[in-house]
């Protein structure tokens, strides 16, 4: 009877620790991002039934170029717009439309969610593919394809470094008289991205665009960059930016160049977004 009673507590007890075992697989609470860093995909999606609607400006003028105070630090030579929306008709895969006043894009794409870290799998990833459509008059090759591989690693609970490799066709452009073209064919390159928490809700975010090998040689693009301070609350996010490039489709920022002028590192544009959730609270 004994030994009955003490197996039993043995098997009582494997399983209450088996039970509170974490499980490996569990994806590790991400920093609460979003869908974007600033202007870079993440890797991460909302919950299946959520809508997102996003507001983006980019600043045309840099804070260095002319009489500053008197154009408020370029707040008033136009801007960039850009206005979003985005679904979640099943789990981990996002559809998206986003349309720039730049050459009247439209940029359509789908995201799906491959893996989500966990203790076992030590990133997340996500591919990306789309298109983006030029409506404006008077373009020529008005229709850009992508692909990009998300993939991100965050260290600890604070602090998460993206990369994006990512394949475009007809990308940037180049002027001719009154008409417009494709600068690439094809086009490649790895954007990279980091995120630091800094409070509950608030973090650091910086974006860096490596110049683009295939450039003709009479244009010399630097880095492409973009750091800002990202704010979610509820089902808002809030992102205000400095930049170099104003662009905000994948055919604007991938090649290193913005319709066609190269990036300068030296430039200082401002910039913001404003994003708003329907579905679960953006949260720890």
């Amino acid at each position: 009877m004994i030994k009955r009673l003490f197996a039993a507590g043995w098997l009582l007890v494997a399983g209450s620790a088996f039970a509170q075992a974490p499980n490996p697989y569990a994806p590790v609470a991400p920093i609460p991002v979003g869908d974007i860093l600033l202007t870079l995909p993440s890797s991460h999606i909302p919950d299946k039934g959520t809508w997102e609607v996003r507001f983006s400006h980019r600043f045309n003028q840099s804070i260095d170029q002319g009489q500053a105070f008197r154009s408020l630090f370029g707040l008033d030579n136009g801007a960039n717009v850009g206005i979003g929306l985005s679904y979640v008709p099943f789990r981990d895969f996002e559809v998206s439309l986003l349309r720039s006043n730049v050459l009247d894009t439209y940029d359509l794409a789908a995201k799906y969610v491959i893996t989500q870290q966990a203790r076992r799998i030590p990133f997340s990833s996500a591919i990306r593919i789309g298109g983006d459509f030029r409506t404006e008059q008077q373009l020529d090759d008005r229709v850009s394809a992508y692909a990009q591989a998300i993939v991100s690693h965050q260290f600890g609970s604070r602090f998460d470094l993206y990369i994006m490799p990512t394949y475009i066709t007809k990308a940037g452009r180049a002027s001719s008289g009154e008409t417009s073209a494709a600068l690439f064919k094809n086009a490649f390159n790895v954007p990279a991205g980091a995120v630091l928490e800094i409070g509950s809700g608030y973090g650091i975010v910086a974006e860096v665009i490596p110049p683009n090998r295939d450039l003709p040689q009479d244009l010399k693009a630097e880095l492409g960059w973009a750091v800002g301070i990202k704010h979610a609350i509820g089902g808002h996010l809030f992102e205000i930016l400095l930049t170099n490039s104003n662009g905000m489709t994948t055919d604007q920022y991938v090649t290193s160049t913005y319709n066609g002028a190269p990036f300068r590192s030296g430039d200082l544009r401002l910039g913001f977004n404003i994003e708003r959730r329907w579905g679960k609270p953006i949260k720890r």
